[in-house]
């Protein structure tokens, strides 16, 4: 159910059906892919990188502990799930003003989605 507001604001609206949408696509991926977003996410973790695709993924992110990137924690693997999910809506829908991700992470994102999904049905 969305907010009946979301009428007047179009964007917001595709915005919040593509992350929602990209979900399914989340427990499609098979564990290979998920695992490889996993990667990506643990490198910027590591790097110290800020910010995030979304403030579903940014909230969770700021709640994480060494432990839990470490031992891969329930916090960790829902964090990821949230992450690829407010990815895909940027990248299917355009930077929204919740994205706080720097300009040279979000360009390996979405490189990251073109190699994965290429000739794929979720093409990006």
């Amino acid at each position: 159910m969305l907010d009946p507001s979301l009428k007047n604001n179009l964007r917001e609206h595709r915005r919040i059906l593509l992350h929602e949408f990209f979900h399914f696509v989340w427990v499609r991926l098979g564990n290979d892919r998920r695992r490889a977003w996993e990667m990506l996410l643990q490198a910027e973790w590591e790097a110290r990188g800020r910010g995030e695709a979304g403030w579903s993924a940014e909230w969770r992110k700021r709640k994480l502990s060494r432990e839990d990137v470490a031992n891969r924690s329930r916090l960790w693997r829902e964090y990821c799930c949230e992450s690829f999910c407010d990815t895909a809506a940027w990248v299917k829908g355009g930077v929204h003003p919740e994205v706080t991700l720097s300009r040279t992470r979000r360009r390996v994102r979405q490189a990251w989605f073109r190699g994965k999904f290429r000739g794929h049905l979720f093409p990006i």
